[in-house]
């Protein structure tokens, strides 16, 4: 595997990443914010999803299944309602705030992110080469000085 390889694979991995907190910012914390704002945190104060006019899509399911970081953050009780772990409630509303995070800020970062690593991948090879002939010449092998 050569290094524009895994310049890619790095980049295709940091944009899966900002998706992914995209994801997590705007529609999963919807829920928190809505949530946080009517103060339901614990289980007297839980409310339905039908309340805050909120409606269970496959993905939020999936992100509320048993064991997954966010069903330990927005509890559900066992009559359909939800409310946030009192104990997580500090870090909900930063991890979940979701002000700053627009779909033109994730473009324009993609954007960036694909320059950057169209970049890395004409500059590293180069780079590399000529660090490689340097360390051939430190060691006598017959390389190029810098």
């Amino acid at each position: 595997m050569d290094i524009n390889n895994i310049i890619w694979m790095f980049g295709v991995g940091v944009a899966i990443a900002m998706a992914v907190t995209y994801y997590n910012a705007r529609f999963l914390g919807k829920l928190v914010r809505a949530l946080i704002d009517i103060d339901a945190t614990s289980p007297e104060s839980a409310i339905t999803l039908e309340e805050i006019n909120m409606k269970l899509t496959p993905a939020l399911k999936y992100s509320l299944r048993p064991g997954s970081s966010f069903s330990e953050t927005v509890v559900q009780t066992a009559d359909n309602r939800y409310y946030i772990a009192p104990d997580k409630l500090a870090m909900a509303k930063s991890k979940y705030r979701g002000k700053d995070t627009t779909i033109l800020f994730l473009l324009l970062s993609l954007v960036i992110l694909v320059i950057i690593v169209s970049a890395m991948t004409e500059l590293f090879p180069m780079a590399f080469s000529r660090l490689q002939g340097a360390f051939r010449y430190i060691s006598g092998l017959g390389g190029e000085r810098l």
